[in-house]
This record gives C-alpha cells, sequence and structure tokens, in this order.
C-alpha cells in the first residue's frame, strides 16, 4: 500500500569535500572521466548524526540544491557529447532527484534540469535497455514530465524488461498521483508548495480531468503487466506480475467505498464470526495478536 509522508532526509553532504571537488585545476580529460568525477561528487553524503528538526531541515535544503546544481552539469556534459557512450548516463543521473513528496521551493531550490534531461532522454535514447530503473524511480514523483517520459518508453521502446517497468511505472505515476491530490485538497499549504514546485497550471488541470479517469486507466494498466509482463523480474525482488495483482487488489478490494473482502475469525469471547454476518451495519474491528 502506497504511503505518504513527510519524512526527514538524514543526509549530511560533505560539503567541504565537494567544495574541494569543484575547485580541482586538474579536470577529466575525457568524458567518461568527467562522467565519474561528477558521479563521485553526487554521492559523496553521509548520514548524519543526531540533528534538531531545524538542522535536519538545513541540511535537506543544501542536499537538494547541491544536487539540483550537479543535475545541471550531469545535463551540461550529455549535452556537450551526445554520441559519447556515457551520455545516456549522464541523462539518467540528471533525473536520479524525484519529488516524491513536496518541500517548500524556497527550501530545496527549483529543479530545472529535469525537463530538459527527460526531452533529451525521450529523443535521443527511448530505445535505450537502460530505461527500466528511470521508469520505476519516476512513478514516485509528480511532475507532468514523468508523464509524459513514462507513456513515450511504454509505446517506443522494444526491450520487454523496460516496457514492463514503464507499464507498471505509469500506472504506478497515475495511482500516487490521484493519492496526492486527495492529500492537497485537504491541506492547503501543500497545495501551494505543489504549486510552487510543478505549476499552478498544472495543478488546476489536474484537478479539472477528476479522479475517475486517472484511476480507470491505471486499472487498465495494472490489468495488462500482470497479463502481458507478468513474468518479469523487477530489480528489487519479485515480478511485475505480484506488483500488478497487489495493486489490484488494494484498488478493487481495500479503497475507500469498496466492498471489503469477507473474513473469519473469533470474537472475544471465541465465538467464530464472518465478517459478513454483520452487512448492513455498523462494524469497528480491532486487529491484535496473542503472544
Amino acid at each position: 500500500m502506497h504511503r505518504i509522508g513527510r519524512g526527514i532526509l538524514v543526509v549530511v553532504l560533505a560539503l567541504s569535500a565537494a567544495a574541494a571537488q569543484e575547485n580541482r585545476t586538474d579536470s577529466p580529460s575525457t568524458p567518461a572521466e568527467e562522467f565519474k568525477a561528477l558521479l563521485k561528487e553526487h554521492q559523496t553524503a553521509s548520514s548524519g548524526g543526531v540533528l534538531s528538526d531545524d538542522e535536519r531541515l538545513a541540511f535537506v535544503g543544501r542536499v537538494y540544491k547541491h544536487r539540483n546544481r550537479l543535475a545541471l552539469k550531469f545535463l551540461e556534459l550529455a549535452e556537450k557529447h551526445p554520441r559519447e557512450p556515457i551520455a545516456v548516463d549522464a541523462l539518467l543521473q540528471a533525473v536520479w532527484q524525484v519529488n516524491t513528496t513536496p518541500w517548500p521551493v524556497e527550501l530545496v531550490g527549483e529543479d530545472s534540469a529535469r525537463a530538459r534531461a527527460l526531452a533529451l532522454l525521450e529523443r535521443d535514447h527511448i530505445r535505450s535497455d537502460k530505461l527500466g530503473p528511470a521508469c520505476e524511480r519516476l512513478s514516485f514523483g509528480f511532475a507532468k514530465e514523468y508523464e509524459i517520459f513514462l507513456r513515450a518508453v511504454l509505446e517506443k521502446n522494444p526491450h520487454k524488461d523496460v516496457q514492463a517497468q514503464a507499464c507498471l511505472g505509469l500506472a504506478d505515476f497515475l495511482t500516487n498521483r490521484l493519492q496526492r491530490l486527495e492529500l492537497i485538497n485537504d491541506e492547503p499549504r501543500l497545495a501551494k508548495e505543489f504549486e510552487d514546485l510543478f505549476g499552478r497550471e498544472y495543478l488546476e488541470e489536474l484537478r479539472q480531468e477528476g479522479p475517475l479517469k486517472a484511476g480507470r486507466e491505471a486499472e487498465a494498466l495494472f490489468e495488462l503487466a500482470a497479463e502481458k509482463h507478468g513474468g518479469v523480474s523487477l530489480p528489487g525482488g519479485g515480478t511485475v506480475g505480484e506488483k500488478a495483482k497487489a495493486e489490484l487488489f488494494e484498488i478493487r478490494r481495500l479503497s475507500a467505498g469498496r466492498e471489503g473482502p469477507d473474513i473469519e475469525g473469533q470474537d472475544q469471547d471465541g465465538n467464530a464470526f464472518k465478517l459478513s454476518d454483520y452487512r448492513g451495519k455498523v462494524v469497528l474491528l480491532d486487529f491484535w495478536h496473542r503472544f
């Protein structure tokens, strides 16, 4: 089940090391070496110690802003060397940072590399066999560019495993987006943060579209993923079919307003019962386990 939270990213950039890297005079001699140097800088982060909430937020801001700057460098590297093998890797790294939940734009800054990098991936590398992990990662985002890219990969990429992840990723993207829209309808403060990060026009477009169309398409995509790509293994374990069927069960049986699955158990007096015995009545279920 998808969960939306505003967890604190407890990551501390080794800023002195990053500064030293930027100040080096011996620049890499090849595009591949330049990519490796940027990647090393991007990965230069470590867990922080015990920090206050204000300190954690400050570090979050520094991490996001630093990685936004590096995303632009990856993008520039790919634009400078479009025919080099590392071009696709650099573009994928430029979109690595996905805003799964919004932060105030004043804290994290703007991601100005995202749209350009995804457009180049679609234009020059849409048939690459490296796009699968990106499809899975982008499914947790919210930006309009993610949806456009996922649809393009699903339509044009020839590799079965990439198509499978694009199909599942687009279904997850639509489902996650619906949940976020429901959340911001209840919390005006979050709506403002979404508008700042993703654009007021885009948000209004989604509100006018309504949830039914996206919900029906997500369900159809999960069905397609299970039927056509069910046997494809996922990097994190399990198969596309297992993930898709679990999502379909949640949509059809566990969503608000749906009829819940019948269950059997014993009440506090040891009497057997079925949930369906109480159909039409208000029921409070308290699940607990005796050790």
